[in-house]
């Protein structure tokens, strides 16, 4: 579905965060982070100001408890995206572990949703714990 307004891309952005099933894991490690997050503000002097997001990702994000999975995390990214600005109408994250498997350059996870599609799967609105 396309949306009328700027899209921002935030590549290979880099945090800390303890995530995976493996006794290793249990302490914080590399995750890369991709966003494409598309919103609706025309004209630029209502642009989305990221710089809040990058902050949450690299800041209060690492202090987050120890989670099993990354699909976990990406659903917190989610949330977190989506309850920064009612304008945000479509989000594609990624998230990757590129130390998981050294023949890779990383194993990860991908959604790209709607904010109704969002919504509609019952992910529900951010933890706002999550906000610092």
């Amino acid at each position: 579905m396309a949306t009328a307004g700027p899209s921002i891309a935030i590549a290979n952005l880099e945090t800390r965060l303890r995530v995976g099933i493996w006794d290793h894991e249990r302490v914080p490690q590399l995750v890369r982070v991709n966003l494409l997050i598309a919103y609706a503000a025309l004209p630029c002097s209502s642009c989305l100001d990221y710089r809040p997001i990058l902050e949450w990702i690299t800041g209060e994000w690492p202090r987050q408890p120890h989670t099993p999975l990354l699909e976990t995390r990406l659903r917190e990214l989610m949330g977190f995206v989506f309850g920064f600005d009612g304008r945000i109408a479509r989000l594609d994250v990624s998230l990757s572990k590129p130390e998981a498997f050294p023949q890779a350059r990383g194993v990860g996870v991908r959604m790209a949703l709607t904010r109704g599609q969002y919504a509609a799967a019952g992910i529900g609105l951010p933890d706002r714990s999550l906000a610092g």
